[in-house]
């Protein structure tokens, strides 16, 4: 079953810390919460409907969250310079906001799309050529309302300094159930997930060759007959 990395390092921590019984006891529930997510969100359309109910269930974390107080703060912009992967269901969402007149420049989202994961251009961090396509010349997220899963659970608790400098060590804000609820979204048969420019290139490519802009005509136009 995929889990996402903090959920992986939060079970392989609690498995040293633990005694055997112990965590033995927390994996189960783990797998139980898994369950029960996955089972909800199988009811659920995939795309806009599946993707809209798991960014609901992570505002909830945060909320429920809000006293750990965060280092973040709009135009900040660290992260946004960073390998972000996200859902199908999330990339459908962001193709969906694209209907709104939202500008995007597609020129540069075909060049990050052909990325392959883990490139090491990704690990220079803050440079020009690693914004996401998303980010406002504010260092703000133009498109915050429809951001994905990731987007939404991922804040520090230290100092913004270690985001923006590079091999910087920024301490992540860390919310189990969130990461439970994603890596059962994940889990999802037809919801696989790549960088957020793989995927949304990827959703974009699909429906331009459904629904192409300029579709072939039925016939040929009557001056070439």
């Amino acid at each position: 079953m995929i889990k996402t990395a903090q959920l992986r390092s939060l079970l392989a921590n609690y498995k040293d810390l633990l005694a055997t019984d112990e965590f033995a006891s927390f994996e189960k529930e783990v797998e139980r919460l898994l369950a029960y997510y996955g089972d909800m969100l199988a009811q659920l359309s995939p795309g806009e409907e599946r993707g809209r109910k798991v960014h609901a269930l992570i505002n909830e974390q945060e909320q429920q969250s809000s006293h750990i107080k965060t280092t973040c703060q709009k135009g900040c912009g660290a992260c946004c310079h960073l390998e972000v992967e996200i859902t199908r269901d999330d990339a459908i969402i962001l193709a969906n906001s694209l209907n709104d007149g939202l500008d995007l420049d597609f020129v540069r989202l075909r060049e990050l799309s052909l990325r392959e994961r883990l490139d090491s251009a990704w690990a220079q961090g803050w440079v020009v050529s690693n914004r996401c396509v998303f980010l406002g010349p504010d260092n703000a997220c133009r498109n915050y309302a429809n951001r994905p899963s990731v987007c939404r659970k991922h804040s520090v608790v230290s100092p913004v300094i270690e985001c923006q400098k590079l091999g910087g060590k920024p301490v992540p804000k860390v919310m189990p159930m969130a990461e439970i609820i994603m890596s059962a979204a994940a889990n999802q048969a037809d919801n696989d997930f790549a960088s957020l420019p793989k995927m949304l290139q990827r959703e974009l490519d699909r429906r331009q060759i459904e629904e192409p802009v300029l579709p072939l005509p039925t016939r040929l136009p009557e001056e070439i007959l």
